[in-house]
């Protein structure tokens, strides 16, 4: 049987090794084994043992300094850290002098950051005073204008060393970017859309994204547009806003790292599903799955009782099987594979809008028109054949998009529909239009493209905030008489 990591903790565990020996044996793989993660795990074994001899200590040392693979020495930081914390000052402020890698800086500035020595804050302290002597846009001079630097906390003084390294590899690496830093020097938005395009080498953003979402401070990370593939792991817990649309994500990292996120844009992927952690972002307001192909949701989605809007637009939904948080203001289903709107929604009582359009809908249920504070209905794009009555209850409807279906009528109780400033008809069945339509007082932008009218009733005169009226591609054989004095009294536009 192989020597591993794990066989090495259970026979630890179950007293087949003493402890010595299961040290020894871990140093030899990290030693000797040729696979780098064997080597990892053999140090994740060692901080669990949590052993604190001097032999130890020596080759944690050594690896620090010497090892050829950057993960490896990332890790042995940390379990410096976490092992040998008072010990660790000379180890990784030489380590700090001569390390290139990003990670590992990071996570060498802050294990100086905790070491309770005086001397660890001067090394702090003299690294940032030769940045200030070098003329980088990310100037550090004004910083210690209001407080001296030596007033600063070592904790301070590694935060603002990890903003200014991150800031500078991202400089290096594609040029110019846009950030923001607040008062303490420490980043805290980031506008990354689109900067692979402008590498300087082989060098990806993926690379950094982990360095990236180490922040402490960061509440806004653009990345659109980067042809992203993998989302680190282990994620910063105070970004609020974060942008990952227009990339080429599969699969999503564990969300119980996002504590205080309340955007996530992630429109455009290659998401077939999500993570049931998404349940856990219980601050999230406003989730975009737009453009993705998922076939269904994780029932976790109904832990998100903060959630205001949800957009699953353009996927391959064919039924919604969860109960949705009653907070929902905007829903957008468009463009799935829906034959009926999904009875789950009745529920969301402080709906405001909901998209519809693009499925294969050929009816409408009665408690549509339960949503007292609707404002946007989009039912465009679909094979409705009839109106219900119930939709003129929805006294707050401002928009109702009903373009391409199959109608020839509308509903007498659509004239209660006073709120009422855009409604599209376009390519549908209309021979002619209810005498009633005249008491939509409100309506500016009326689409009628594509229809089969000859004739409008007198009553369109009345539409006194009439601003756009699109008579394309019908059967009139000229502009009706009452639409030119309307075009002259009122400034209505015609589209004819």
């Amino acid at each position: 049987m192989p020597l591993t990591p794990n066989a090495i903790f259970e026979d630890l565990k179950n007293k087949d090794l003493d402890k010595p020996s299961a040290i020894e044996l871990l140093l030899t793989l990290i030693d000797n084994a040729e696979n780098p993660e064997t080597r990892i795990e053999s140090i994740k074994i060692l901080e669990k043992i949590g052993t604190t001899d001097e032999k130890t200590f020596k080759f944690l040392e050594h690896l620090l300094i010497s090892d050829t693979n950057e993960n490896v020495r990332n890790l042995t930081c940390k379990v410096l850290k976490n092992l040998y914390l008072d010990k660790a000052l000379a180890p990784i402020s030489w380590a700090f002098e001569h390390e290139t890698s990003l990670k590992c800086l990071i996570t060498i500035i802050s294990t100086l950051g905790e070491v309770n020595q005086d001397k660890s804050k001067s090394v702090l302290i003299n690294k940032l005073n030769r940045f200030r002597r070098k003329e980088y846009k990310y100037n550090l001079n004004g910083l210690f204008k209001k407080r001296n630097i030596n007033d600063f906390s070592k904790r301070e003084l590694a935060d603002i060393l990890i903003s200014y390294y991150i800031l500078s590899s991202l400089k290096l690496t594609f040029g110019y970017i846009k950030f923001e830093i607040n008062e303490s020097g420490l980043i805290t938005e980031l506008d990354l859309s689109n900067v692979e395009r402008y590498s300087s080498g082989s060098s990806k953003l993926e690379e950094i994204l982990e360095s990236i979402f180490s922040l402490n401070t960061i509440k806004k990370c653009d990345l659109r547009f980067n042809h992203l593939i993998n989302i680190p792991t282990v994620l910063n817990n105070s970004i609020e806003n974060l942008d990952l649309s227009y990339n080429k994500i599969t699969k999503l990292p564990d969300f119980s790292y996002f504590k205080s996120l309340k955007t996530l844009n992630l429109k455009s992927n290659r998401l077939r599903n999500l993570p049931k952690s998404i349940g856990l972002v219980k601050t999230l307001e406003n989730l975009n799955l737009r453009n993705n192909m998922l076939t269904h949701l994780p029932s976790s989605i109904s832990s998100l009782l903060s959630l205001k809007s949800l957009d699953l637009h353009g996927n391959k939904l064919t039924s919604i099987e969860i109960n949705l948080s009653k907070s929902i203001k905007e829903l957008e289903l468009g463009w799935n594979n829906f034959t009926t709107v999904p009875k789950n929604i009745q529920t969301l009582l402080f709906l405001e809008k909901l998209g519809m359009g693009g499925n294969k809908l050929e009816k409408l249920p009665e408690w549509i028109g339960l949503f007292d504070l609707l404002k946007e209905l989009e039912l465009y794009d679909n094979k409705l054949f009839n109106i219900p009555d119930s939709l003129g209850n929805l006294n707050s409807l401002e928009k109702l998009n009903l373009r391409n279906n199959q109608l020839r009528d509308l509903p007498f109780s659509m004239r209660n529909l006073k709120s009422l400033k855009f409604l599209n008809l376009s390519w549908n069945n209309f021979t002619t239009l209810p005498e009633w339509i005249g008491i939509l007082s409100s309506l500016e932008v009326f689409n009628l493209w594509g229809n089969k009218l000859k004739k409008l009733p007198n009553s369109i005169s009345s539409l006194s905030s009439l601003k756009i009226l699109d008579l394309n591609f019908n059967k009139f054989e000229e502009l009706p008489p009452l639409l030119k004095e309307m075009e002259k009294k009122n400034g209505l536009i015609i589209k004819f």
